[in-house]
Formats: C-alpha cells, structure tokens, sequence
C-alpha cells in the first residue's frame, strides 16, 4: 500500500518566498502515526511539486481556508484517478460537510486517536465519512518523523510542538475551534528528545502561545538551556509582566517572539480580551521584552469595526516611535468557523465566498467605516512605507540593538523584510478581482443599518 500526503499551495501560479515560510509538520505527524508497512510520499506544494504519473492507494491532503480551493481541486483529481482521498485540516474541521464532496473521509480536528483507525478501516474496504478524537493526549503518541522532507524553509528552521488549544477567545480566532480551550501539554522529555532526534539547532516552537502555562513553559525553558538551540515562537504580551520567565526564555535560546498586537486602536483593544488594554502598556511591554535580549515581532490587523482610515499612519507612527523592526501587517480575515465570520454573515458583510482569497492580504468583507477599497489601499500603505528600502535600513539597527546581539535573529528577521517587500507585488489594492455584484449585497447592508 502507498499513502501520499499533500500540503497544498495558495497560489499556482507562484510559490512563497522562503522568509514567509513557516515549518511543515502536520505531515510528520501523520506520517509518525502510519503503520511502518505503509509507504509513504509527502509533498509541500508550496516548495515541491506533484508527480501526477504515479498512482496511490490512499491520499491525505492538510488544507488551510487558503489552500481549500487547491485542495478539493487535488482531491477531485486523484478519486477521478482511482485514489482514496481523505481531507484534514482546519478549514475541513469547520466544514466538514463542504469538504466530505470532495473526498471519502475527512478528520474533524486533530488526527491523533483516530487516523490509525482510519488506516485500519481503509484496508478493510469500511472507511467511514468522518474521523474524530476530541482534545487527544498529546503523551500518548510517537514522536513526528523527522526522516520525512517536504521543503525548505528559511534558515533550516525545524518546527515542533509543546502546546495545544488556547484559553483566549478571540472573535476572529479559530485555534480553539480547532484545538479547544484546554491547554494541553506534551510530556518535556518527549519534546528533548524529539529536538535531539531532529539534530536541529535552530527551532519555530509552533505552540500558539508558548508562554501560556508559566508553569510548564517555565520546566520546558530549562529543559531546552543544555541543547544548545536557538528558536522562537508565539508568545502572549503577558510574558513582560514574568521576569524570572523572561529570564528563562532568553537563556534557553529563544531570539524573537511574535506577538498578537493586533491593533493601535485603543477602542480596538478595548474590545479584545487581551491582558494589555492600553497603547502605553503595549509600548513598555516591547521595552521589557527587548531589555532582555528577545526580538520583539508584532502582528497587526487592519479593517476592525472600530478602525477609521487613521489607523494606517498611527500604526506606522507607532512602529516607528518604537523601533520596530518588523512585523506582520493583515487585514481582518473572517474564517470560518470564527464567531467573527458568523457575525459578518448574518450582517451581509461577506463579498466573496471564493477561500482562496482569505489569506490575511484580501478585503473579503465590507468594513464598517471605510469601503473595501479604502482598507485595501490602506493596508497596501502600510506595507509599502515599512518595508520600503530607506524603511528596511532604518530597521538595521533596531534589529541589532536587542542586547546581546543574534546574527541568527538579525539574518531572520533582516530576510522576513525582504520577503514582505518581495509580497507588494502580488496585492492587489484595486480589488479588481472582485465583480461588481458581488460587492453590491454587502454595501447596501451597510448603507442601510
């Protein structure tokens, strides 16, 4: 028996640029829990291609909202073909029901406790639509396969997991959708020796916040100070209120944290259930977590209901006022299965129903105090001005003065300037590839409520 695993691409007509690209390693984990007799062929799509001559029993394809569209597509060519497909992922998490047409079964959620099941009814010719195993015990299962390559990512990065499910509820959110509220942690000795195992030295720590258990990130910080490695991660701003943590993590190799700013709105973070509250708080929190030798990365969201077109150049105020040297810069993306998308669907607010356009850089809705046009040539601003090349050299510095100096972090974070400066070019601010009819529903909401 053969299995091909797939992790689709966003856009065929181009590939992400290494410094965009984050490790694979929900194909690692999929091969791990595959039976040894089984061979296995695994494809990143975003840095390989598929070799459509050879035949499979079974296909696997892990698909984003992005890479749905790519995904279905995949899918429909390979059960044309013979094959067995079976879709997982978040996007077919949170539509099952979408996903099952274009496959003959589909993981709900995470494939730990049920995909050996799958494995086994598919060879007795019974497999079944939907495969589900609510909040796994991460303990419970082998270490990902390290000996399967799908694609280069910048500077070597391997990934690995400490985490799951976050306790924060974002309206916009979708992790705990998919993972649940409950943290939960794999065992330390296990998450060593994986590192140890992998012969990695420069790690992303893929928890979707790393620092959200101090207990445990604490114990897992120490246990990473002897190997030697650098990595960085996720983190929440609630780090910089923890000195002895910060400590940890600094020793433990840790280089730079992104953090879910989000927005320089004061009454955008009102509304966020976020341990910062304030523009001043988030300002000394970059201070703090600076002072002790970790690169502060942000993400920014533009296009909330409480944001006006000022919120472009307060937010390029703000990261100029405080040095920042780089950053993630999004427009509101409405996922399904967030509560914002179900408050923006029964508003009328959704333009297009087409996924491959929820990407974090498409207007997909109507904004509440501007036109999709407006937002999109804002974020566009935004990006342009940041990352222009008087914009990146001004960043050096900043990039070499988190004490003490990281060519790793500097070569990181230096490249993730040039990859975004690279991305202008595929944004479209003119929103020409939105219909006229598509737009029309949504503006009339809005001009009437």
């Amino acid at each position: 028996m053969n299995l091909l695993l797939i992790s689709p691409r966003h856009h065929l007509d181009r590939k992400m640029p290494k410094s965009f690209k984050i490790p694979q390693l929900a194909i690692n984990i999929l091969a791990s829990l595959t039976p040894s007799d089984i061979d296995i062929t695994a494809v990143d799509e975003e840095t390989q291609n598929i070799d459509f001559s050879k035949k499979y029993d079974l296909v696997g394809i892990t698909s984003v909202t992005a890479t749905a569209n790519r995904a279905y597509q995949l899918a429909d060519i390979y059960r044309k073909r013979g094959s067995k497909v079976v879709l997982g992922g978040i996007h077919p998490t949170v539509l099952p029901q979408e996903a099952i047409q274009h496959a003959d079964a589909v993981v709900i959620g995470e494939a730990e406790g049920c995909w050996g099941n799958l494995i086994e009814d598919f060879r007795k010719e019974k497999l079944q639509s939907f495969y589900h195993t609510p909040e796994p015990n991460l303990s419970e299962y082998p270490l990902p396969r390290r000996d399967i390559h799908v694609g280069k990512v910048l500077y070597k990065c391997t990934g690995v997991m400490t985490t799951r499910g976050c306790p924060f509820d974002c309206e916009f959110c979708s992790v705990a959708t998919f993972y649940g509220r409950k943290v939960r942690h794999r065992d330390i000795p296990s998450v060593v020796e994986d590192i140890k195992q992998s012969g990695a030295k420069s790690l992303f720590i893929m928890d979707d916040n790393v620092t959200g258990h101090p207990e445990y990130s604490k114990k897992l910080f120490e246990a990473l100070i002897p190997l030697n490695v650098t990595w960085i991660g996720q983190s929440s701003v609630s780090l910089s209120k923890d000195k002895e943590m910060l400590k940890l993590c600094r020793k433990s190799g840790c280089i730079a944290l992104f953090f879910g700013v989000e927005s320089v709105s004061p009454s955008s973070l009102a509304g966020m259930k976020k341990s910062q509250k304030s523009i001043e708080e988030n300002e000394e929190t970059i201070k703090i977590i600076q002072d002790h030798g970790i690169g502060f990365h942000p993400s920014f969201i533009f296009g909330f209901d409480t944001d006006t077109k000022s919120v472009f150049d307060d937010t390029l105020s703000f990261m100029e006022r405080n040095k920042i040297p780089s950053a993630h810069l999004n427009i509101l993306t409405p996922y399904p299965g967030t509560r914002l998308y179900q408050r923006f669907r029964e508003q009328g607010r959704l333009i297009t129903d087409d996924w491959s356009r929820y990407d974090h850089g498409t207007v997909v809705f109507q904004p509440k105090n501007m036109t999709p046009q407006e937002l999109a040539e804002g974020h566009y601003h935004v990006k342009k001005e940041f990352y222009s090349f008087s914009s990146i050299l001004k960043h050096i510095p900043s990039l070499v003065k988190v004490s003490p100096i990281n060519l790793d972090r500097v070569l990181y974070l230096f490249l993730f300037n040039l990859g975004n400066r690279f991305s202008l070019k595929h944004l479209d601010p003119s929103l020409s590839w939105l219909k006229d009819e598509e737009m029309e529903p949504a503006m009339s909401v809005v001009a009437g409520g």
